[in-house]
C-alpha cells in the first residue's frame, strides 16, 4: 500500500507539533517523503518466524495495582516513567516471548517512540516499555484499555496489536494515525501452484482467518467467483502453522492474509507469496488508547510521524517484514533490470526508468514488492514495458 497522509491529516499532526513544542517539548519532524532511500543489504535483518495462536489458553500474567487513580494517562506515564501496552501474546512477528524476554516489532517501535522528546519531559529519563500484559485474543488487546483492577485503576495505558478497529471499538477507545502502513493483504500458496495471481482464484476456495471482518469484505469482494472459507489459527497436533495445515491438507487451494504477519507464518515451510500485495488492499496498523486521554493521542500521534521518518524505523521493517519466500520471475523481451544504488527510492527509479515517478506502483508490482520502502542496495529490480 503506498499512500501518504491526506492533507487534513497532515495539519493534524502538524498542529500536534505546534502544540507539544510551545508546551516545552522541542525539535518535532513533519511526515516527509513517503519513500525512504535504500540502504546496504546488510541492514537488512533475518524475519522472524511462527504465528499467534489465539485459541490456545495462555498463562495469564499478573496485573500490578498500577499508579493511582487519574484521568489522565499521560501524566501517569511520565510520572511513574513506565507504560504499559496491552498484546496479544504471542502475535509474531509483531510480539512473542523467548524465555520471559518481549520481543518483536511492536516491541523496538514502542521504544523508540516512547523515548522520543514528547515523552521526555517528566520525572525520568525515559519511559520503561511494560509489555506483562498479555491477553489471548485479538480483540481483548483493546478491550483491556476499558478494564480496570479492584482499586480503579487503569490495568494498560495503550494497545498494540496490528489493531485495524474503527474508533469507539470497543466503546471508549479510539486509535493513532498508523505506525504500520504501506501493506496490503497478500496471497499464499503452495510452491509450484498454477496460481499466479488474484486472475487464477477463479472457481478455487480461499481460506481467510476466521474472526477477521476486514479480510473476509475484501475478499467476499475482490474475489466473486471464489468459494470463501474462514480458516481458525488455532493449534493443530501442537503445531501452529494453520497456512501449511490447510493449504497443505488441500482443504483450500489459496489463502488472503495480512503479509506482515505471513512473513513468520510460511518462513521455514513450502508455502509461498505468489501476491504479496493484492490490489485494493491496504493495511494500516493502529495505536488504541482511551477517548479521554485526548493529549495522550496527540503527542503519540507526533512521535508516531517522527519515528516513521527515522533509518531506525525502515530498519525494522527490513528486519521483520523481508521474506525469501517471494514468488519473482525473470525479465521477459523488452523489459530491463535496475540495480538498486545507494540513495535510490522507488520514485526516483520510477521517474529515471519510466519518466514518472507516479509509476512506481508498476515497479513495485513487477517485482511483487510487498511495501515500496522495502528495497536494497545492490538488488536487481525488473522496470516493466508499458
Amino acid at each position: 500500500m503506498k499512500k501518504i497522509l491526506g492533507s487534513a491529516l497532515f495539519l493534524v499532526v502538524l498542529a500536534a507539533g505546534w502544540f507539544i513544542y510551545h508546551g516545552g517539548v522541542k525539535g518535532l519532524l513533519g511526515t516527509g517523503e513517503p519513500h525512504v532511500t535504500a540502504t546496504d543489504v546488510s541492514a537488512a535483518g533475518a524475519a522472524s518466524s511462527g504465528w499467534s495462536d489465539s485459541d490456545t489458553p495462555k498463562t495469564a500474567s499478573s496485573t500490578p495495582s498500577g499508579p493511582a487513580p487519574t484521568s489522565d494517562t499521560l501524566k501517569a506515564i511520565l510520572s511513574s516513567g513506565v507504560v504499559r501496552v496491552s498484546v496479544e501474546n504471542p502475535s509474531k512477528p509483531f510480539y512473542s516471548e523467548d524465555n520471559g524476554k518481549a520481543q518483536g516489532f511492536n516491541v523496538d517501535f514502542a521504544k523508540l517512540l516512547f523515548s522520543q522528546k514528547e515523552f521526555a519531559s517528566g520525572d525520568h529519563g525515559s519511559i520503561k516499555v511494560d509489555t506483562n500484559h498479555g491477553v489471548d485474543t485479538y480483540p481483548a488487546v483493546p478491550a483491556q484499555l476499558t478494564q480496570s483492577d479492584k482499586h480503579g485503576n487503569a490495568v494498560v495505558d495503550v494497545a498494540m496489536d496490528g489493531l485495524t478497529f474503527p474508533d469507539d471499538t470497543p466503546s471508549g477507545v479510539v486509535y493513532t494515525v498508523p505506525y504500520v502502513d504501506d501493506f496490503g493483504y497478500s496471497l499464499i500458496v503452495r510452491k509450484g501452484s498454477p496460481i499466479k495471481s488474484a486472475a487464477d482464484l477463479a472457481g478455487k476456495t480461499v481460506g481467510i482467518l476466521k474472526g477477521d471482518p476486514d479480510v473476509k469484505a475484501f475478499a467476499e469482494k475482490a474475489f466473486p467467483a471464489s468459494k470463501i472459507v474462514e480458516l481458525s489459527d488455532a493449534s493443530i497436533n501442537g503445531e501452529r502453522s494453520w497456512t501449511s495445515h490447510y493449504l497443505d491438507g488441500g482443504q483450500v487451494d489459496a489463502i488472503v492474509y495480512d503479509y506482515p504477519f505471513g512473513v513468520s507464518e510460511i518462513e521455514g515451510t513450502d508455502l509461498t507469496f505468489a501476491v504479496t500485495k493484492l490490489d485494493g488492499s491496504n493495511l494500516a496498523y493502529k495505536i488504541g488508547v482511551r477517548k479521554d486521554d485526548a493529549t495522550l493521542l496527540v503527542y503519540l500521534n507526533s512521535a508516531i510521524a517522527k519515528v516513521k521518518q527515522s533509518p531506525e524505523y525502515l530498519n525494522l521493517l527490513r528486519k521483520y517484514f523481508i521474506s525469501n519466500q517471494v514468488v519473482t520471475t525473470a525479465a521477459t523481451s523488452g523489459e530491463k533490470t535496475y540495480l538498486v544504488k545507494a540513495g535510490d527510492t522507488l520514485n526516483l527509479i520510477a521517474s529515471s526508468q519510466l519518466g514518472s515517478a507516479a509509476k512506481y506502483v508498476q515497479i513495485q508490482k513487477r517485482n511483487n514488492l510487498p511495501n515500496p520502502n522495502l528495497i536494497l542496495v545492490g538488488q536487481h529490480l525488473i522496470t516493466p514495458v508499458l
